[in-house]
């Protein structure tokens, strides 16, 4: 399938699953699974999935069969897909070697996945800070968007890499241009106060603060709380903090002995919350 009609395709894709109307993003994809094409069964498979509540038990199979199709011809996001949402749960190494073999077939999803794991340490080998940069730079080639975020605050910081502030601004302005709101905030800092060695720069500076305080406005945060643990903490022992009601992600904020958690006040109290993450974390005690 070739790339223009690729496109084509998923901006009709969007525009049914707007409408809520599955059949006809079935429509748009079945002519070419009949052909054979393993994007359109990746593609017809993940907006399934991904994208609809997945009530109708026989369509869910049938994409999932789909999916499995796409994988077993080495399609590289098929791969990351199942590696890493709708497979049982398998053994860490396994998982790690399937992630591997989509980032080397070309995944960006894994590749930016990878970045991650080498970049903290937290899977089964080494921090690797020059491998991190390197997954990041694979990802990032491919416009995914974090992954120019991460490989541009690397090369700001010279880890990985060399310290290179032109080539590191031009990911981060990249990401930004995609949306990426944490480059928002990070260029705002390096052209107003000079963070990185960066030149300051008013103009670069005001446009920035112009599209964080976009961004700020449609996406208000929720409030976090704080949390301090003794001894380091690795972000696959906070895993468990996803089956706390209310819980909608967490984040480490200074080495590796305190976390924050964001939560919805809708559904939880802080007081409750505390309660919850003492439950869940062992000696976790508030920080705030």
């Amino acid at each position: 399938m070739e790339e223009h009609i690729r496109q084509e395709l998923l901006a009709k894709t969007k525009q049914a699953l707007d409408a809520d109307d599955w059949n006809a993003v079935e429509y748009l994809w079945r002519p070419w699974i009949e052909q054979g094409d393993t994007e359109a069964e990746y593609q017809l498979a993940y907006h399934y999935l991904w994208c609809t509540p997945c009530e109708d038990d026989a369509t869910r199979e049938r994409m999932e069969a789909l999916l499995s199709d796409a994988a077993a011809k080495d399609h590289p996001d098929a791969i990351w897909f199942l590696a890493t949402h709708r497979t049982p749960q398998v053994a860490k190494r396994e998982f790690e070697q399937t992630l591997l073999r989509a980032g080397q077939l070309g995944s960006a999803n894994a590749q930016r996945a990878l970045g991650v794991m080498y970049a903290t340490g937290d899977w089964s080998g080494p921090k690797d800070l020059a491998e991190a940069a390197r997954w990041y730079r694979l990802a990032a080639g491919k416009g995914h968007a974090e992954s120019q975020y991460d490989l541009g605050f690397m090369l700001l910081l010279g880890e990985g890499e060399p310290k290179n502030i032109e080539e590191g601004l031009m990911w981060l302005e990249r990401a930004g241009g995609l949306g990426e709101h944490k480059a928002f905030r990070l260029l705002v800092d390096c052209y107003e106060n000079g963070y990185c060695d960066v030149p300051v720069n008013a103009g670069k500076a005001a446009l920035w603060r112009s599209r964080l305080e976009q961004y700020e406005r449609l996406h208000p945060p929720n409030p976090s709380r704080r949390y301090s643990i003794e001894g380091a903490v690795g972000e696959s022992s906070l895993d468990c903090l996803w089956g706390i009601e209310g819980v909608i992600g967490f984040a480490f904020v200074a080495g590796d002995n305190q976390f924050s958690v964001s939560y919805e006040p809708a559904l939880i109290t802080p007081a409750h919350l505390d309660e919850k993450i003492q439950a869940a974390v062992r000696s976790a005690l508030p920080a705030d």
